[in-house]
């Protein structure tokens, strides 16, 4: 299964998001907390995680670093509104690995998704 996890804080943009990506196929679950996205990834095997980079209480990398210390095989895609606190985080990051939310282009969500899968480990 093609199992996709959204976290993402704007409830408009997820659901924008979880449809188009259904419609290509994938399994969705979302959430706006990065405590509930680690529970649910403790349960579940998602093949991708879509999520915010900046978030309250715990940033995407770090959501990051915690769900692949169990899981090694999960793609990471992370979604961003530049600002100077992405900007500072953006040196982490593998350039294909982002999606930039402002404004969002879901040809672009759904291209990233795919790569994701396509590159998987």
């Amino acid at each position: 299964m093609r199992a996709v996890l959204l976290v993402d804080q704007k409830r408009h943009t997820a659901e924008l998001m979880k449809t188009y990506l259904r419609i290509d196929g994938y399994a969705v679950d979302h959430t706006q907390d990065p405590k509930e996205a680690l529970e649910l990834a403790d349960q579940i095997h998602y093949g991708v995680v879509l999520t915010d980079l900046v978030m309250p209480r715990m940033n995407g990398l770090d959501l990051y670093r915690e769900i692949t210390q169990h899981d090694v095989r999960v793609r990471f895609v992370f979604l961003i509104t530049p600002s100077g606190d992405v900007l500072r985080l953006l040196g982490s990051l593998d350039r294909d690995d982002v999606i930039r939310k402002e404004p969002l282009s879901i040809n672009e969500v759904i291209a990233k998704v795919r790569a994701a899968f396509t590159n998987s480990r």
